[in-house]
């Protein structure tokens, strides 16, 4: 429960109202009325709020609390009115069954309440005028101009372009975290960050914006996160989603630029139509095992597509990905920074080195070479003719109710499937990645049997 009140409050009822036998900790946080703020003395505190939205928007955040942390109990009350030295002017109380999850419910619902709801702060002073502040404003802890943030790049960059920004990071991985923290340390005004996956232990030797203790938890969530804390003057958004093409074109047409972070090809030819279709630039990256390269990609320009050179998507199960040969995360370190390089010098100039020339590097022999991108001049992509073809036998398990059967075919070989053509059930098959699955399903509906479908992502992101 969520509330406003005018009065002082009382530490104990609080505490009471949370009593409960199930719950192994209870962690309380209390911000109080200081003396002092930014080298001024303060005398008071005054708080306005707008109730209506506030205790809308303040029970909304309680309530991701509890999804988020798992817990049996949480209450908070802000403060409005003007206060003295020493009162409470919020209080926040969480119960759980374990104690990480209540002090990580603590941490998050203050800093929400901060950034999202509409309070103002009128701050009284001994020797200065008062002054209102809106606390959306001040949600990070350190109190800072943002002008001083970026003092020490301003001689290289437009600030303003990066400012006015929207870049969309597809793939919250190995790849996606040195570019996202890149971006947003710099300053790019708005990012996007999609990925449907869920944090596992095996990221987190590459992916840094992840701990041990937030495996099972959302990526897009916990990045967003880190990121806003990385830096309070820009916008997150998060797109908790997997990419296909019902909902590409809706996603991407609200960015400026596309950064594929990703690590299949059919996710990243699919990437590559939409942008041409929408025309959209589009900064594409990719790694095998100590190799890496990176590309841009302009619709109109004369540096070609990937059209251009393969008119059929490849396919994965002939390429193989991190799962199969290993990856380093010094590699990814180092591909998806210079992805974001040169993100920030296309945002500057329009243009960056690989737009035309392909980088090519390998870090462990530390040789490098750019190969220069090509047009084919009957290339249908490159002229504007773009077919997204929207593959309707692919289901996310969420999608799978009473008339499907799950079939997992990971240690099934393709004459026992066979047996299954008979069914009158929906028959989502369940491979490792997704990959054998769909080939199946194509081979078996080309043959007339429209039961067989593909669970989108395989066994790996159930």
């Amino acid at each position: 429960m969520f509330s406003i009140s005018s009065e002082n409050l009382d530490r104990d009822d609080l505490h009471t109202k949370l009593s409960n036998d199930k719950a192994g900790a209870i962690v309380v946080f209390e911000g109080w009325v200081r003396d002092h703020n930014e080298g001024k003395t303060v005398s008071s505190l005054e708080y306005q709020v707008y109730k209506e939205l506030a205790l809308k928007e303040g029970e909304k955040i309680l309530q991701e609390a509890r999804e988020k942390f798992n817990l049996h109990g949480v209450l908070s009350v802000h403060r409005e009115g003007h206060l003295k030295l020493g009162e409470i002017a919020i209080w926040i109380g969480a119960t759980a069954s374990h104690r990480d999850d209540a002090f990580k419910a603590t941490r998050y619902i203050i800093d929400e309440i901060k950034h999202r709801l509409p309070v103002w702060k009128k701050e009284h002073y001994v020797d200065h005028k008062a002054d209102w502040v809106f606390c959306r404003h001040h949600s990070h802890h350190v109190h800072f101009e943002e002008a001083d943030f970026y003092k020490k790049q301003v001689k290289i960059v437009d600030q303003n372009k990066l400012k006015n920004a929207k870049v969309l990071v597809i793939g919250a991985g190995g790849l996606g975290h040195p570019a996202l923290m890149a971006l947003a340390s710099a300053g790019v005004g708005t990012i996007g960050i999609m990925d449907f996956d869920k944090i596992d232990i095996t990221n987190i030797h590459r992916q840094p914006l992840f701990s041990p203790n937030l495996v099972g938890e959302k990526k897009t969530v916990i990045a967003a996160v880190r990121l806003q804390e990385l830096n309070p003057f820009i916008q997150i958004n998060t797109h908790q989603t997997r990419l296909d093409a019902g909902n590409g074109e809706e996603i991407l047409r609200d960015y400026e630029l596309i950064l594929d972070c990703t690590d299949n090809m059919q996710t990243k030819f699919l990437i590559h139509d939409l942008c041409f279709k929408l025309r959209l630039p589009l900064i594409s990256a990719s790694v095998y095992k100590e190799e890496g390269q990176i590309r841009t990609f302009k619709s109109g320009s004369d540096e070609g597509c990937l059209r251009c050179h393969s008119k059929m998507t490849p396919d994965d199960s002939l390429l193989g990905n991190c799962n199969d040969f290993g990856v380093l995360g010094a590699t990814t370190q180092v591909l998806g920074s210079l992805q974001a390089s040169e993100a920030i010098h296309f945002l500057n100039e329009g243009k960056n080195a690989t737009l035309a020339k392909t980088l090519f590097m390998n870090l462990k022999t530390l040789c490098q070479i750019q190969v220069k991108n090509t047009k084919h001049p009957e290339c249908s992509v490159c002229q504007g003719q773009v077919e997204i073809k929207i593959n309707d036998f692919e289901v996310g398990i969420e999608e799978c109710d009473g008339s499907f059967m799950v079939l997992d075919i990971r240690e099934l070989d393709d004459e026992h499937i066979h047996q299954f053509t008979s069914s009158d059930k929906k028959i989502a098959l369940c491979c490792h990645r997704g990959v054998r699955s769909k080939k199946l399903a194509e081979t078996f509906r080309a043959s007339g049997h429209q039961q067989f479908y593909s669970l989108k992502g395989g066994a790996a992101h159930l």
